[in-house]
């Protein structure tokens, strides 16, 4: 009797790079609020007393009542809710030279959301209401200036936000009709997927359902001639059940040296169903809102890989009782 091999899965942490990545994708947006970072120039003395620095991944604040306003003046925060059932997910990113806990400003202490310092080097100014008051009777002209420029970063965000949820919405809607239609539709998915993220290809990986620890090949958006591939998984994939961008040595089927690539597992609340490898070519950056839809979208996509196993099950041992 042959020994099964089992693929090893090991946790890697993501590299440093993906943060400076990350902060160049962001570099037309911080451009634009140059306003705020004149203003903390202007008030240098002061705003000296209010800054504060943060160690990679320490949480700047909880959802709950907080006073403070905060302008980030260097590095990066990773912003997330938690779901009902308890679940954590990322919803967005701020970088330096913008801003988080707006309300404050119109007495609004309470958040509704986890703040989370990406990386080293991460730095904010934290100011209540009364700072706010003083630097108004300081100089109300520049107080008005960043009130303007708050307001029009905020009635974007809020657009953003409406575009998001739209995209969102309709992917789910388009998940879910197709999966009800059978394995054969699994094609279709992909390339809704992966049209709608704006990503270059996408690779499916699944649990096989009856043999603890296999993984396989299911598809392939680069090589669409050739489905199902049903190739077995050795040890190219090193991950965990967390999302997290990858290092690509070229190991994994269809992939390149050059490619960027982004895990993400494919869960129900029972158990890993299997991941979706997103890549990009010639080194490129994800996008915020692109990982919030797939973070999104991924419990859906793990229960319609348990529904088509289970499915394929039925049909399976109908075959074999005869009832064909």
């Amino acid at each position: 009797m042959s020994k099964e091999i089992h693929p090893t899965l090991e946790v890697q942490t993501p590299p440093e790079k993906t943060v400076l990545k990350e902060a160049l994708s962001a570099l037309k947006q911080s451009l634009m609020v140059h306003p705020i970072v004149q203003f903390l120039e202007s008030f240098d003395s002061f705003f000296k007393k209010k800054k504060k620095a943060l160690k990679a991944h320490e949480v700047l604040f909880s959802p709950g009542e907080n006073p403070y306003f905060y302008i980030i003046s260097s590095g990066a925060l990773s912003v997330s809710q938690f779901t009902p059932t308890g679940e954590k997910k990322e919803v967005g990113r701020v970088y330096a030279g913008s801003f988080i806990g707006e309300g404050v400003l119109f007495d609004r202490n309470q958040k509704d959301v986890e703040a989370v310092a990406i990386g080293e080097g991460t730095s904010v100014v934290a100011l209540t209401k009364s700072d706010i008051v003083y630097l108004e009777r300081e100089n109300p002209e520049k107080i008005l200036s960043l009130y303007k420029h708050i307001i029009e970063i905020s009635n974007g965000r809020l657009l953003e936000s409406g575009k998001e949820l739209a995209s969102l919405y309709e992917m789910n809607m388009k998940i879910d009709q197709l999966s009800r239609l059978g394995d054969q539709w699994f094609k279709e998915i992909i390339d809704h997927i992966e049209k709608t993220i704006h990503v270059d290809y996408i690779i499916s990986i699944e649990k096989h359902p009856a043999v603890p620890g296999l993984l396989i090949y299911k598809y392939n958006s680069r090589f669409p001639s050739v489905w199902p591939i049903n190739q077995k998984v050795a040890t190219e994939i090193t991950g965990t059940e967390e999302a997290m961008e990858i290092i690509s040595n070229g190991n994994i089927l269809g992939t390149h040296e050059t490619d960027n690539l982004y895990l993400l597992p494919l869960k129900t609340r029972e158990s890993l169903k299997g991941y979706f490898i997103l890549g990009k070519k010639n080194h490129g950056v994800f996008g915020d809102t692109d990982i919030r839809m797939m973070k999104n979208i991924a419990p859906l996509l793990g229960s319609m890989i348990e529904n088509n196993q289970t499915l394929a099950e039925k049909k399976a041992m109908g075959f074999k009782q005869g009832n064909f």
